[in-house]
């Protein structure tokens, strides 16, 4: 009983005692501080880009049913690089015409499928062949690469498709590509259809840059310039690059002299760096002057750190592996690297890398 009791009075003190407490005293200088706002920095995003050459399907490689063959022992490299472009230059406009090579071409519509089921993402079909079959070549070709659900740039079936701006976004990272062409071979545009190739006018491809920039991290171009079978650049070419670089243009991919060109680094008028492949040389076709059995695969790495508020992108790692063309004991031509079959070729592998500018290569 007398332990009961001792209970209760310890509990009626310690509410007493509860009670006095209840109300607190705050100091007149008391303020309260605000918690610091936490922020997570984002990790950097990358991807690699890159492109192949010339595509040319010459006498016989146009009579071929499948391309798998063709591509396979390169497939692994071109599949390797997350976004690969390709310059598409004989026009696949199919079997409405007769298949051809130089100097009209008319290719079949399944080399898109085999060059997509390699790794190529886009085509670019703005060059000296795009008319070749005129309008109706030009518009079946595309109608032929779309059946393929294959993206292409620089020739378009009307002023709506020509505005539709090409851009990818790729691990985060926004790609815009444009595409232009020195000439048709004398074979005019149809009047007020200038939307069916991408003439180069330094001008327009100054503002197309300019807007196109504004839009993504990463400006593409793919120019098919220069004089066929040159190992290096003309004024012209470089005159276009610096064009393209103080437009804000960050990578360039150079086409037509059937030859490898020079890789360099320019900086546009804004202080931004920009990588030029002048030329790519071919990577499949028929050709049988020196060198133009030669070509390769460009690529580059870009990253993305959106913590970097001032630079958030950053172009680097630009390499080239070189491959060449060669015919099997059935006379089927395939492409491979250059490495496993130089005795064969006028050049060897170093060569290729010494010439396109070794030094500017990350190791």
């Amino acid at each position: 009983m007398k332990r009961l009791l001792l209970f209760f009075v310890l509990l009626f003190l310690a509410g007493c005692s509860f009670s006095d407490h209840n109300e607190v005293r705050v100091p007149d200088d008391f303020t309260v501080k605000e918690t610091p706002e936490v922020t997570y920095n984002t990790p950097p995003t990358r991807m690699t880009i890159g492109m192949i050459g010339d595509i040319l399907l010459h006498n016989p490689l146009y009579t071929y049913d499948d391309y798998a063959y063709s591509f396979a022992e390169v497939k692994s490299s071109m599949e390797s690089i997350d976004f690969l472009l390709a310059n598409q230059e004989s026009m696949p406009a199919g079997d409405i015409f007769e298949y051809s090579g130089y100097p009209a071409f008319n290719s079949p519509a399944h080399i898109i499928k085999g060059l997509q089921d390699a790794g190529v993402n886009m085509v670019s079909i703005a060059n000296n062949h795009t008319l070749d079959r005129g309008e109706k070549g030009t518009l079946a070709a595309i109608e032929n690469i779309k059946s393929y659900d294959m993206p292409y740039v620089g020739a378009y079936t009307s002023f709506e498709d020509q505005d539709e701006l090409r851009i990818v976004t790729v691990n985060d990272i926004t790609i815009g590509f444009l595409a232009y062409t020195y000439g048709t071979n004398g074979i005019p545009t149809p009047e007020g259809k200038d939307y069916l190739v991408a003439r180069i006018d330094p001008e327009r491809i100054s503002q197309e840059v300019k807007a196109m920039k504004k839009l993504v991290d990463v400006a593409v171009v793919s120019m098919h310039w220069g004089n066929e079978y040159e190992l290096s650049p003309n004024q012209t070419q470089k005159d276009l690059a610096q064009v393209i670089a103080d437009a804000g243009g960050d990578i360039i991919f150079g086409h037509h002299p059937h030859v490898l060109q020079q890789f360099d680094m320019l900086e546009g008028e804004n202080g931004n760096p920009t990588h030029v492949f002048y030329s790519l040389g071919n990577f499949f076709s028929g050709q049988k002057f020196e060198y133009t059995d030669i070509g390769g695969i460009a690529r580059l790495t870009i990253e993305k750190d959106e913590s970097n508020t001032i630079s958030p992108i950053t172009i680097s790692h630009p390499s080239f592996f070189p491959t060449a063309v060669v015919k099997d004991e059935k006379g089927v031509s395939r492409v491979v690297p250059l490495k496993g079959v130089e005795k064969e070729k006028i050049v060897s592998n170093d060569w290729v890398i010494d010439h396109m500018n070794a030094t500017l290569f990350a190791e």
